[in-house]
């Protein structure tokens, strides 16, 4: 009982920021050590900065003012163990062993920067030059290394289509392209796509075994806890650009080199793909164009029902984002690690059909209530 007293007064001469605080250097310890703590505190500075804030409910969402460089972090946060790797071990980075690791992560790094833009000025590049862009960035690397495409994806017909080099070049540029404006317009709710991000790059290390996707894994899981508990940070244009791309790249790559099966991505990776989907079949059906931005994703129903259930400004927020990523990539995640099939296995699309009619089943019972002004909302 003293003990509890003693909890009480300690809790109440706390400010709530610093309790957060605690919390997330508590679970980065735990999870990661000092590493991990040194990049919470580095994450709470970067928080900090005037530059790359949006007020309140521009994602429809968010109840707080947040900053949108949690990508930047997370680049610089890479980069900095990345370094040390190189200046106190033997490790020599994959960008300086292989042409092609340099002109795929060069890739990466420049749809990223077009992130970067947006997050510091809004609109300053038009949406059409951003969408050129990446389709020039994407096309130029699929069209020097072909190897990154896959030959076939398990369906009968595509695979009859992708054996015509022209097609396959096309479908795979428009794919990546596709996916990361599918990451970007997931990025609302806080963990929604670290969560996703995180799981994926997880499974690429259990794979593969190399230091760039454990640093990956690393820095999007400390973002993950620091973006959850404290809606202090979101990912930004250049989070969303820069993961998405990498990801898109290593999916691409899985599937070609017979590492992951199409199916298994796609089970991954479902909700963004899906909600993308969606979200352009819904706009043409009311008549509106398939790019223009509203606050009906399923991300935005689940928050809104949550919302009535919590006072916090944060919990219902970051608790749509842990539901959607941990019964979409976190499932994948946990299957994979107790080998419920292989990896390059085409029965994971058996678990995709399920996550199908999840999101279908979810976003209908999320509308319900829900007034239709909220839907035309900027996302």
């Amino acid at each position: 009982m003293l003990i509890k007293d003693d909890y009480d007064i300690f809790a109440r001469h706390l400010d709530r920021n610093d309790l957060k605080l605690i919390i997330m250097c508590s679970l980065a310890l735990m999870t990661f050590g000092l590493a991990g703590v040194g990049t919470i505190f580095l994450m709470r500075l970067f928080s900090y900065l005037a530059a790359g804030r949006d007020p309140s409910s521009t994602h429809g969402i968010s109840l707080i003012e947040s900053s949108r460089l949690g990508g930047l972090s997370i680049m610089l946060i890479v980069g900095f163990y990345a370094l040390g790797m190189i200046l106190l071990t033997d490790y020599t980075p994959g960008i300086v062993r292989s042409s092609q690791e340099l002109a795929l992560w060069s890739a990466i790094f420049l749809c990223a920067s077009l992130g970067l833009i947006e997050d510091f000025k809004a609109d300053f590049l038009s949406p059409l030059l951003r969408l050129f862009s990446k389709f020039l960035v994407f096309g130029l690397l699929l069209g020097f290394w072909p190897a990154l495409i896959p030959d076939e994806v398990g369906v009968t017909g595509i695979d009859q289509l992708l054996e015509v080099p022209l097609i396959a070049w096309v479908s795979a540029t428009v794919f990546c392209v596709g996916f990361i404006n599918a990451f970007n317009m997931s990025d609302g709710a806080n963990g929604l796509i670290p969560g996703i991000a995180s799981a994926a790059f997880a499974i690429f290390f259990l794979e593969y075994g190399r230091p760039i996707e454990g640093l990956l894994f690393f820095a999007c899981s400390m973002f993950l806890i620091f973006n959850v508990i404290s809606g202090w940070f979101f990912l930004g244009d250049m989070g969303s650009y820069g993961l998405g791309a990498a990801i898109a790249v290593y999916g691409l790559s899985g599937v070609a080199t017979g590492h992951f099966s199409a199916s298994f991505m796609a089970a991954l990776l479902a909700y963004p793909c899906l909600d993308f989907i969606t979200s352009i079949f819904r706009r043409v059906a009311a008549g509106r164009s398939p790019f223009t931005a509203d606050n009906d994703h399923l991300h935005n129903r689940l928050h809104w029902q949550l919302k009535k259930q919590f006072r916090s400004r944060v919990v219902a927020n970051s608790l749509t984002a842990l539901l959607i990523s941990g019964s979409s990539a976190g499932i994948v995640l946990f299957a994979y690690i107790f080998s419920w099939r292989p990896a390059f296995s085409d029965d994971w699309i058996f678990l995709f059909a399920l996550q199908i009619v999840l999101y279908a089943t979810v976003f209908r019972l999320a509308a319900r209530g829900r007034p239709t002004s909220q839907f035309s909302e900027a996302v």
